[in-house]
């Protein structure tokens, strides 16, 4: 059965304080941004592709029992108690809250970060020390994301390879870590996709290599250099083209590659005067709708 937890506390109390019930609701599926473009002379609309989605919500239903942290029945006290626990559980506003999915028992979870946006008032039924209590989640940043990072490298150039750290992904990862070791001269990765590249046309030369964020839109490049580290600020020589490319570096899209079941994503690395020792690496969280 699909659960949650919020900030690592399960919605599924193993005391029993409080449960899912079955009105919860899985993660939607996120609309697309409305937007239409009316030409005079030209029946109905101009088609749009590559609208931004908007940002989901969730609802959850809690059933409260009078149940104390260690299992024992307090009755309406007990009630209270674990109401006012879920109020100060969902009544952050300082920060998002850290909200993970669980599709299934064994299954891997996803996270999001989220905040409560609308009122409730629990239904309370103080003689059987229960309640209901019905909390909306709102996902501004719309994608789940793997909990960890996953790592990939190819000496691959010239052709697509598939990004096997991706795999399973159903929407598109823009903010995806890249180091290149050098030599290379004229690198260029390209999503296949949606056609959208990534270039660093200068040479970079044997012993040194490139770190290239695309969430934070930033390059660095040293002598030896790590996923996180600093080094000399390189953003400048780093150009980019294609949907998108003047609000964000890459996004590595997927795309169903054997079936509707098997979705990728696939790259194509591109460059000059490389040898054995030309490395591209990534490091990045799958994205789901």
């Amino acid at each position: 059965m699909a659960t949650y937890t919020v900030d690592g506390v399960p919605l599924d109390h193993p005391a029993g304080c409080w449960k899912l019930l079955a009105a919860t609701q899985v993660r939607p599926l996120p609309g697309a941004r409305g937007a239409s473009v009316a030409v005079p002379g030209r029946p109905g609309e101009l088609p749009l592709v590559g609208a931004d989605v908007e940002a989901t919500t969730v609802g959850l239903s809690l059933g409260v029992t009078g149940a104390s942290p260690v299992g024992v029945d307090q009755g309406a006290a007990g009630l209270d108690a674990n109401l006012q626990a879920l109020y100060g559980l969902f009544g952050v506003r300082h920060r998002l809250l850290d909200v993970r999915y669980i599709p299934a028992l064994g299954a891997a979870e996803v996270g999001a970060e989220a905040t409560v946006t609308a009122a409730s008032e629990p239904q309370v039924w103080m003689g059987a020390a229960r309640a209901r209590l019905a909390v909306v989640l709102r996902v501004p940043g719309v994608f789940w994301r793997d909990v960890s990072p996953s790592t990939w490298s190819t000496r691959t150039l010239g052709a697509p390879v598939r990004v096997s750290a991706l795999d399973g992904s159903t929407a598109p990862v823009l903010d995806a870590v890249l180091r290149v070791t050098g030599p290379v001269t004229g690198l260029r990765i390209t999503d296949t996709v949606t056609g959208g590249w990534l270039s660093y046309p200068v040479t970079l030369p044997a012993g040194r290599a490139l770190r290239v964020h695309c969430g934070r839109m930033d390059a660095h490049e040293a002598a030896s250099i790590t996923w996180d580290g600093t080094a000399a600020n390189a953003t400048g020589r780093v150009v980019t083209g294609g949907p998108g490319s003047g609000f964000r570096f890459l996004a590595l899209t997927p795309r169903p590659v054997t079936s509707v079941h098997d979705r990728g994503v696939q790259v194509l690395v591109q460059g000059a005067d490389t040898t054995d020792a030309t490395l591209v690496e990534l490091r990045a969280r799958r994205a789901f709708l």
